[in-house]
């Protein structure tokens, strides 16, 4: 009887062994199609490889990953003139991914991090009264996505934006005081993450749009300084990861200039940074070209 049953777990053994490998070489492979910006074959790729997978948990991780590839097949086809039916459709897809994610693990954050980003493409390519409609929910999931993960450092970058650029009370929550320690917290975390090879580079769109923030908020140095101790005390007074980091910027040292001034000295190193790149991948030459266009906005 001890023979059998010890036969049966080395064979259990070795089932799961392999299908551990098995999945790990699926994403593997999912996200190296992901580095290279090869976004169709790596759609093409999951959804063949789905059927392979069993565990809900695995499975959310392709799902994760569809959703991811489907929005970045939606800017890149808006590049190439698609229409808005089109992009609608993708966006949408790109959602129902990400849904199938949070269906398969509502405890792994890159589900509702991805459903945000989709609905948010979503909303810009429908218009700005849906955008507005859609940026609750947005917040909502990213809110979540920071519960699951303290460290995410693109749903911070993305709450950044969205506290930018919605209207603020009556009509929606904007503030964008909250948009420049939730940016300070996104590129904080990726500053971090790279150094310790978490990430394999940095997103230099993280620093553009902390930029933007701060050129939005045009605060002179004195304020700056004036508000650092209430945004301290609020800062280590609450513990909810969200909501502290409205806060973050109470808790780092700041330059002894305006908001615009640092706008200015950052996206001058987002641009000198990008150029030293070469080659630089699709997604870089439009980092590069955003942050000039913001420049010359200003």
């Amino acid at each position: 009887m001890k023979r059998v049953f010890f036969i049966a777990f080395i064979i259990f053994y070795i089932s799961f062994t392999c299908a551990l490998a098995e999945i790990e070489e699926i994403i593997k492979r999912a996200d190296r199609l992901y580095e290279v910006e090869r976004h169709d074959d790596s759609v093409d790729y999951l959804l063949q490889s789905m059927d392979r997978v069993k565990l809900k948990r695995d499975r959310a991780e392709l799902y994760w990953r569809l959703a991811r590839a489907t929005l970045n097949i939606g800017d890149r086809r808006e590049k190439e003139g698609a229409s808005t039916d089109e992009l609608l459709e993708i966006f949408e897809k790109g959602q129902q991914y990400a849904e199938q994610a949070i269906e398969h693990d509502p405890k792994n954050h890159f589900g509702h991090y991805w459903k945000s980003a989709n609905i948010g493409r979503w909303g810009q390519t429908k218009g700005i009264l849906d955008s507005l409609f859609k940026a609750g929910p947005m917040r909502d999931l990213l809110k979540r996505a920071v519960e699951l993960n303290p460290d995410h450092s693109q749903s911070y970058n993305v709450l950044g934006q969205l506290y930018e650029q919605v209207p603020g009370f009556p009509l929606s929550f904007g503030n964008v005081d909250f948009s420049v320690s939730l940016g300070r917290k996104a590129c904080d975390l990726l500053a971090i993450q790279h150094r310790m090879g978490l990430e394999k580079e940095l997103d230099y769109d993280f620093y553009t749009e902390l930029a933007k923030h701060l050129y939005a908020r045009n605060w002179v140095s004195s304020k700056r300084e004036r508000e650092q101790e209430r945004k301290y005390a609020r800062y280590k007074s609450i513990s909810h990861p969200f909501e502290k980091n409205l806060y973050y910027e109470g808790s780092i040292e700041l330059e002894d200039i305006s908001d615009r001034e640092e706008a200015l000295k950052l996206i001058k190193w987002v641009i000198a940074e990008l150029e030293k790149i070469s080659p630089r991948k699709v997604s870089q030459n439009d980092d590069l070209k955003e942050a000039k266009e913001t420049l010359a906005g200003w």
